[in-house]
């Protein structure tokens, strides 16, 4: 079956890796400790992104894993440093999804993204209006790997599993896919994803994104 919709996954994909020095101001202002940070940064992450807890209670029980009390405008701030970790689009990827709707391609965000995030961007981010369809965990109270938020994703879109493509940066989501009978490709790099997009016959529109010298969509 030939490729008719491509289904993206936002962070690490679609948004560029966060910056260091972004994730090191994080740190500071959250008032813990260097070596703790990330390990209880991540420890909620993926409750947080299927929705079931808000932001500011996220940051909460971080704190409380740290030793750490902070009060609702802490929190909140803390939300706020956070997100724009998340902010900085791929250029490159979103020019392709432009090119790939002018060819008649059904395209899609399947995203594990907190209810926060979900929101933020639905209020902020006009090049949504590119994708025909978005699949977002927090939304959804579903996260990736879970084979119910796959079957969502084809049922929004309508479209048999065998003409998806998935792209995303993580083997186990694209393991997922693949064991639905969905086409995947796990991201590390544009000139990787070239050369993996070859045998589905999608090198070519990657390629006049890599060379459109215009703005992407903003």
């Amino acid at each position: 079956m030939p490729i008719t919709t491509v289904i993206l996954d936002y962070g690490y994909v679609l948004c560029l890796p966060p910056r260091e020095e972004g994730f090191v101001a994080l740190q500071k202002q959250s008032g813990i400790e260097p070596e703790l940070f990330r390990t209880v940064y991540l420890r909620h992450r993926e409750a947080y992104d299927r929705g079931e807890f808000d932001g500011p209670d996220y940051w909460q029980r971080i704190g409380h894993d740290a030793g750490i009390t902070y009060s609702l405008e802490q929190a909140k701030k803390l939300v706020l440093q956070d997100r724009q970790l998340w902010l900085q689009i791929n250029p490159v990827m979103l020019r392709w999804v432009e090119v790939l709707r002018r060819c008649g391609f059904k395209t899609a965000i399947l995203s594990n993204m907190s209810r926060d995030f979900c929101a933020h961007l639905r209020q902020t981010a006009p090049w949504l209006n590119l994708f025909t369809h978005l699949c977002l965990s927090g939304e959804l109270k579903l996260g990736k790997p879970d084979p119910a938020i796959y079957h969502s994703c084809l049922a929004g879109l309508g479209v048999p599993a065998d003409q998806t493509l998935f792209v995303d940066d993580l083997p186990a989501n694209i393991a997922a896919a693949r064991s639905l009978g969905m086409n995947g490709v796990v991201f590390q790099s544009i000139p990787q994803l070239r050369q993996d997009l070859e045998p589905f016959g999608l090198a070519a529109s990657l390629d006049e994104a890599v060379d459109h010298s215009g703005p992407a969509t903003s």
